[in-house]
């Protein structure tokens, strides 16, 4: 499989490894993949009062990702993978991001005008992961960061959920910065535990939202 010409590699980077991590690193990352889940698990479990509608739809939606995220470190870890970035597996992981990011802003707001908008949105992103020529690498962080953070943080914004959405951006610019700055190849590691934290926050969100609307309230505005 050709090599995606939107993105530029260094001769000396091996093409079988994301961002020059190594197997280690990689390993780390399908488990550092488990975090966000174990949050779910873990409030599901010890919070009844988390426990709702809003809350196990965001909880199944990460289910789901997980595996196709995992598989996509391990198959990089035993760089089973002719090239990491133009790749299946690799498209299909940021696919599921965006699919649980249409999930999780559906789950934050009771709003349908504001839920089609975040459905559109990533359907928009998915395009991009699969179209010919795909998004170049800033397009991908830039769509990922919107999908994650941006489109379920106006939710809470918009509800004047300060404390959540505060401390929830807190947890995402300090996982973004770790994945930037890559620490010498951890910092992916370090992303992924950091968004156990903004998934925390946000399944608390949600949960405000189900005591507060009978389930499942809508709004058209």
């Amino acid at each position: 499989m050709a090599r995606d010409s939107s993105v530029t590699v260094p001769l000396c980077q091996d093409p079988c490894a994301l961002d020059g991590m190594n197997p280690l690193q990689e390993f780390s990352n399908a488990l550092t993949m488990c975090v966000s889940f174990g949050v779910c698990a873990w409030c599901w479990v010890c919070w009844p009062e988390l426990r709702g509608t809003r809350t196990a739809a965001m909880s199944l939606a990460l289910l789901i990702h997980l595996p196709f995220s995992c598989s996509y470190h391990l198959l990089l870890a035993q760089r089973e993978l002719k090239d990491a970035i133009d790749c299946t597996p690799r498209r299909l992981d940021h696919t599921f991001i965006f699919l649980t990011s249409m999930v999780f802003t559906g789950a934050l707001t009771s709003s349908i005008l504001y839920t089609l908008v975040g459905f559109l949105l990533n359907a928009y992103f998915i395009s991009r992961i699969w179209a010919k020529p795909e998004a170049g690498v800033i397009e991908r962080m830039v769509n990922v960061g919107l999908a994650v953070f941006l489109c379920p943080g106006l939710n809470a914004l918009a509800r004047g959920d300060y404390r959540n959405l505060i401390c929830g951006c807190l947890w995402f610019i300090t996982g973004a910065a770790a994945m930037v700055q890559r620490l010498g190849g951890w910092g992916h590691s370090i992303m992924h535990v950091c968004l156990g934290g903004l998934t925390y926050h946000c399944l608390v969100s949600a949960s405000e939202l189900q005591k507060s609307e009978p389930p499942w309230t809508v709004n058209y505005w």
